[in-house]
């Protein structure tokens, strides 16, 4: 039974989203205001009469995926209900309603309003409820669980039609509602939401990761199940020593089997077997014969899963993240259940972002222009030689650099290197006053200069070039080492302490054992250490000593978030690459995210608790100074 519980009023003001393509046709719920939709950000905009209920509505950010989506309405009365109903929307997809129903009696007593909005399950059960006699209903904790039998009749166990339950988890509201104001926006929004679904099953389908893998031996990603394996290729659990020295997995028993006759048919075996000895050579960072062992297991089974993850962690291990990325694609591609392969593919990006944006590399030209005894000309600015870099201007070592240019040659072998002494080299330190010339030139002029083949710098060129020297000296991690910086340059915690990429957090051994390594490596008392590189070992361990700092490394936490348009903070490093590789993971969201207002809400509420804690503690401090 339909029946028009509700009048559209002409005094029932609501807020009207007017954001481009949306003005007009979004509306929000209840009193005037700056309608912020439930989340995805502030869209101020102006207000409008609502006389006529919406044709549509949108529900995100309830942790019940199949709560969330659009909603058209019903013309016709819903069967097998004993609601009264004024207004049905149903989801397009799912079978679930939101519905605006004559409100159950205790409820009419206890809130006064004669209907209230539920949201029915496709099981046909009550689960959510919000009051009534308004077109548009709010979001978030407007909203309550309901405990009702399907006939809309109080539950017995819960002792009323309206019951809070230990079980209730407020993760499974709507936090965002917003009411479609027109068909064409509604039928915008559902061509949105099937591009959408499409682009969820391009990214299960594969369609922009590489190809897959053919060749050898078949196309199996592990052996058949009920496969003996050998032992030399089973480690048992790692409990703080290295199973690469000791035990029956050893990289010595690995490569005594594989000698073994037997094994020439057995194609699995020596598959298992080549990984177990790229996994002990990796460990032991010996990265060649690691790369020629994985390489002969995926030669003959190139969708070996183990043996694609691997090369994609040994990859990593070497600083090749373009490689890495594509490797861990691949395996994505393989078996898109295989356990972390999306957090593989997070710490990849995350590891060639930090290069991208920290860690300078050479140019390509400048890279293919160095001389034998020439790497570059590198730019400064200020027209002085100890000037800041500007790295965008660097030249290969031919180019002419012509006067009203800063800076200096860096040189392979001769040249000045600093108070260190192991500075990269430098010549023709020059401001912008100068003749024009080639680095190739200059480097070979000072190298004969040095070798007492040529002239000698006069004492005011020797001077600049110490000068110029001990500023490169005090800043190594940068481009003047041609893009082959020390690894403990490298933004990459892993690559500093040279410890593999998945050593374990349970037992801390192998961490501290490369700690040790570099401490002493780069201490600064020793031949090519400085205060600069120990502090930065420490600094890395501290980091993966930590599993939750690790964690966050890992995940790229670090890096800031962009902000949207609308002011709201965008997507972090983890959520953004997971998007990527698996939509499926993140319902549609076409009014941003639908828990943006929720978070502004608590951190609101943290400064204010904050400000309160500090205020007491300001009193306090003041009463103990009173005489």
């Amino acid at each position: 039974m339909v029946r028009a519980l509700l009048q559209p009023q002409p005094w029932r003001l609501v807020l009207l989203q007017l954001t481009g393509a949306f003005a007009n046709s979004l509306v929000g719920p209840g009193a005037v205001g700056s309608y912020q939709g439930g989340g995805g950000g502030r869209r101020f905009g102006g207000f409008a009469r609502v006389t006529d209920p919406p044709v549509g509505f949108f529900l995100g950010g309830s942790s019940i995926r199949d709560m969330n989506g659009l909603y058209s309405r019903e013309h016709r009365v819903p069967n097998g209900f004993s609601h009264t109903f004024t207004f049905s929307y149903r989801h397009d997809y799912t079978g679930w309603r939101l519905c605006l129903v004559g409100a159950p009696e205790d409820v009419k007593r206890s809130s006064g309003r004669q209907t209230e909005w539920v949201l029915i399950d496709p099981d046909r059960a009550d689960r959510f409820r919000h009051d009534g006699d308004q077109l548009i209903p709010g979001s978030g904790h407007r909203w309550s669980h309901v405990h009702r039998t399907k006939s809309a009749q109080p539950d017995p166990k819960a002792g009323s039609a309206v019951a809070h339950a230990m079980e209730d988890d407020e993760e499974e509201l709507p936090w965002q509602l917003v009411g479609v104001g027109e068909e064409d926006m509604l039928r915008r929004l559902k061509r949105y939401f099937t591009f959408y679904k499409h682009e969820v099953q391009a990214a299960i389908d594969g369609q922009k990761l590489p190809k897959l893998p053919v060749g050898g031996k078949g196309t199996a990603t592990s052996p058949p199940e009920g496969f003996q394996a050998p032992k030399a290729a089973l480690p048992g659990e790692e409990d703080g020593t290295d199973t690469c020295l000791e035990g029956s997995a050893s990289l010595e028993n690995a490569e005594a089997e594989l000698q073994g006759p037997k094994l020439k048919s057995d194609h699995w075996s020596v598959a298992m077997l080549q990984l177990r000895r790229a996994i002990c050579y990796r460990r032991r960072r010996e990265f060649q014969l690691a790369n020629d062992a994985v390489d002969a297991s995926l030669v003959l089974y190139p969708r070996y899963a183990a043996a694609i993850e691997e090369l994609g962690k040994l990859q990593v291990d070497q600083g090749l993240y373009e490689r890495a990325i594509h490797s861990f694609e691949t395996l994505l591609r393989v078996d898109r259940k295989r356990p972390f392969v999306g957090d593989w593919l997070v710490r990849v990006h995350g590891h060639k972002r930090r290069q991208e944006t920290e860690f300078l590399t050479e140019k390509p030209e400048v890279l293919q222009g160095r001389t034998p005894g020439c790497i570059a000309w590198r730019q400064t600015g200020g027209c002085s030689p100890t000037g800041l870099l500007e790295p965008s201007a660097d030249k290969p070592c031919n180019a002419v650099i012509a006067k009203g240019n800063s800076g200096f040659c860096q040189c392979a072998t001769s040249g000045a290197r600093g108070k260190s002494g192991t500075a990269p080299a430098t010549a023709a330190e020059s401001d912008c006053e100068h003749e024009p010339f080639t680095c190739a030139a200059k480097c070979a002029e000072r190298q004969q200069a040095e070798s007492g083949h040529g002239p000698k710098l006069t004492d005011a060129a020797a001077q600049l070039a110490a000068e110029v020297s001990n500023a490169v000296d005090v800043q190594p991690c940068t481009l003047l080492r041609g893009g082959e910086l020390p690894e403990w340059c490298q933004p990459n915690h892993y690559l500093v302490l040279g410890i593999r990429c998945d050593f374990p957090d349970e037992h801390g051994d192998e961490l501290k054992r490369a700690y040790k390594k570099r401490s002493l490596q780069y201490h600064p008392d020793k031949l090519g250490g400085s205060a600069q590189a120990f502090q930065r070992v420490a600094d890395s361990h501290q980091v993966l000593l930590d599993p939750e700092k690790r964690r966050a490394f890992d995940e790229g936490a670090d890096f800031p978030r962009k902000v949207q348009h609308d002011g709201a903070e965008g997507e972090t490093h983890k959520e953004e690459i997971e998007k990527k590789y698996f939509p499926e993971r993140f319902d549609f969201a076409p009014f941003g995210d639908p828990h943006s207002d929720r978070r502004e809400a608590k951190a609101r509420q943290q400064r204010l608790l904050e400000t309160k804690r500090q205020e007491a503690l300001a009193r306090e401090d003041t009463g103990k100074h009173r005489p």
